[in-house]
């Protein structure tokens, strides 16, 4: 089995708008094959990171993070795919740049999406808190968890602030900012979100909710 880590980072003209003129500006993946478990996290899995500054227009961008899951599909038993609020923003809005753009193979791209396993933490998250969206904002779950003593990875910027970033050329700061992403999907995939599950049945109460 592998692990791919997956994050897309956009310039939004309108932060309240999502998929509105929605320009991906870059995207990062942690391809990784390490035992499924916590041990692992001693072990560095080196991003690949495809952006609009290093040379890559939005269609290559895509096209790329397609053909490494295309090509993880073809050489694995099984794939799986893990972000933060995946199934409802990264993996939508690649299926919509693919046939937006120049990936034409629409039943073959529907059935490559389909062939992978997704763990959106967003969704994990929202069992660990009643299925209560109020307080699931990544910011306020890496909060908790420093206060439960769980030590999360750094997390310091907020992806609102992307499109500001991305405006003054700020590249640097967007890069670590989406590192930052893949390391704290991977933290949540292989410790995060079991200690939180404990904790949650032990208590019965939300974990984010306030």
């Amino acid at each position: 089995m592998v692990r791919i880590y997956l994050d897309v980072e956009t310039d939004r003209p309108n932060i309240r708008e999502a998929f509105v003129r929605e320009k991906i500006i870059s995207a990062g993946l942690l391809i990784d094959r390490t035992p499924y478990n916590q041990t692992s996290l001693k072990e560095i899995i080196e991003p690949i990171i495809f952006s609009s500054w290093s040379g890559y227009t939005e269609d290559e961008i895509v096209k790329k993070v397609v053909d490494i899951i295309r090509t993880s599909l073809q050489t694995n038993r099984f794939t799986v795919l893990v972000g933060f609020n995946l199934l409802r923003f990264d993996i939508p809005l690649l299926i919509c740049k693919s046939l937006c753009n120049t990936i034409k193979e629409k039943a073959e791209l529907s059935k490559m999406w389909y062939d992978c396993f997704s763990i959106d933490i967003m969704q994990q998250m929202l069992l660990l808190n009643n299925n209560r969206f109020k307080g699931c904002s990544v910011f306020n779950i890496i909060r908790v968890c420093r206060e439960l003593g769980l030590n999360p990875p750094s997390y310091e910027s907020r992806g609102s602030d992307i499109s500001d970033m991305y405006k003054n050329k700020e590249y640097e700061k967007i890069e670590h900012h989406l590192i930052q992403d893949l390391n704290l999907a991977r933290w949540f995939d292989l410790e995060g979100t079991q200690k939180l599950t404990k904790l949650y049945v032990e208590t019965g109460r939300p974990l984010f909710y306030q």
